[in-house]
């Protein structure tokens, strides 16, 4: 299929997003942006997740974008952990809205990823966090299947001794590995032109490295990651070129036709990686995902307030 025409054909498969709320608990996205002189900033302000209107309009916001999955993250912050579950009040409120979705032409989805900002949780954090999910998420419908079990993400600070045994253990579960860059797992993120794969593809719009090297010097310098340098000049290359960069990302993901297109991230403000609105773009990248991925005319109702 020509470049041309896959931009212009609607791509069937799951559309995903990394959605993390950890500014429930921790501000330090907007401490960064302000202490290290960010470029972008949110349409919405310096918000917490946990604000209903704030998730409303983030949901309003991400079936404009075509978006079919949310990829929740459990948690990106140093302030919480996984077996911090119970007490995430977005969660709560993010399923609340997903089993009222009868009125809505787009049907949204959830999905779980488990980490442990700059660290790794123990086996003990992974069952626990699995046995929550399992009695009190996937009996919903709006749960997300992959190969025919709930799919449950789990991200790579490194190896794991504990994912090892997670995955050695379960069976009830579709768990999947993910990691930044070229993996032999799920990435999160790579540079243009990524790996080609038929189960997942990442597309990002960019990558500000200054301000990940910039926290990370200040607050995780003596995280163990053997490939930190190599990790940081890949990320330098992943220039945003005005939208330039996503549109190539997207287009050449929705080429390969995987199962799975993932968009990271939809509010990554830590490293300047997300689509959310911003003062500076307003809807462009929701607006340009809707139609890279052929899915404009579909979002139109979403689309009548801009």
């Amino acid at each position: 299929m020509g470049i041309n025409n896959c931009q212009n054909a609607r791509y069937n498969g799951t559309v995903a997003v990394w959605y993390t709320s950890h500014s429930q608990s921790d501000s330090r996205d907007w401490n960064n942006i302000k202490e290290f002189g960010g470029q972008f900033h949110p349409l919405s302000g310096y918000y917490k997740s946990n604000d209903i209107n704030i998730l409303r309009k983030q949901l309003h916001e991400m079936r404009r974008a075509g978006i079919d999955l949310i990829i929740y993250d459990c948690y990106g912050t140093r302030n919480w952990s996984i077996d911090d579950l119970p007490k995430d009040e977005t969660l709560k409120l993010l399923m609340n809205e997903l089993s009222n979705q009868d009125n809505d032409s787009r049907k949204l989805k959830l999905c779980i990823w488990l980490e442990k900002y700059a660290s790794i949780p123990t086996i003990e954090q992974y069952e626990f966090a699995l046995n929550y999910v399992k009695e009190n998420i996937i009996s919903n419908d709006f749960y997300f299947y992959y190969n025919g079990k709930p799919l449950v993400v789990t991200y790579l600070n490194g190896n794991s001794s504990a994912i090892d045994e997670l995955e050695h253990k379960n069976t009830f579960f579709e768990l999947k590995r993910i990691r930044p860059y070229c993996s032999d797992v799920w990435s999160y993120i790579e540079y243009y032109p990524q790996m080609l794969r038929k189960g997942w593809m990442s597309a990002a719009p960019g990558f500000d490295a200054y301000l990940e090297d910039a926290y990370l010097e200040k607050y995780v310098k003596n995280v163990e990651n053997p490939d930190f340098n190599k990790v940081r000049e890949k990320a330098a290359k992943a220039d945003r070129e005005n939208g330039e960069y996503y549109k190539k990302q997207l287009t050449w993901a929705k080429k390969a036709d995987p199962k799975i297109i993932f968009v990271s991230g939809w509010n990554d403000w830590q490293y300047g990686n997300h689509i959310e609105p911003a003062v500076e773009y307003g809807y462009f990248y929701v607006d340009l995902t809707a139609e890279v991925l052929g899915r404009k005319d579909e979002t139109k109702p979403y689309r009548h307030d801009n």
